[in-house]
């Protein structure tokens, strides 16, 4: 009875892609909703934070565009996608918490602060799962050994 529920746990890993990928933290819950929440929030304040930002409208929105497309395309098993990630993700919160430390220090609107504020904790979020991601293409996996 044990071989068979181990058997069946092993074919439940290998659908969910953890025996093949335990590495890879990017998939529904992880980098990829952070991502999408990013890209959700950037476009729903653009009409508020495009006051405050030096570039021109269509530069946010193709940034939005480019951060949802990125966790549309986040693949475990390309290496080069995992380190996209990792740079759009570093990018993204130094570029948000950039501005938002600005506005703070500026004294401008607080919300245009919180917004800012949120948009770089997924990013650091999403950082965090994208180097744990690109851990596992560098260090080796130990094997447990079997009981």
């Amino acid at each position: 009875m044990s071989c068979a529920n181990n058997r069946v746990v092993s074919i439940i890993k290998a659908e969910l892609g953890n025996k093949k990928f335990p590495h890879y933290y990017g998939d529904i819950s992880r980098s990829r909703i952070f991502f999408l929440l990013a890209g959700i929030i950037m476009l729903l304040g653009l009409p508020i934070l495009n006051q405050t930002i030096s570039v021109p409208a269509y530069i946010s929105i193709l940034f939005v565009l480019s951060v949802v497309f990125i966790a549309g395309i986040t693949n475990p098993a390309q290496r080069m996608l995992s380190v996209l990630d990792l740079i759009v993700s570093l990018v993204g919160f130094i570029v948000f918490e950039y501005y938002s430390v600005k506005v703070f220090a500026e004294g401008s609107i607080y919300f245009i602060y919180l917004i800012n504020q949120a948009i770089a904790i997924l990013f650091l979020l999403a950082f965090y799962f994208a180097v744990k991601t690109v851990r596992g293409f560098i260090v080796p996996e130990k094997n447990p050994p079997l009981p």
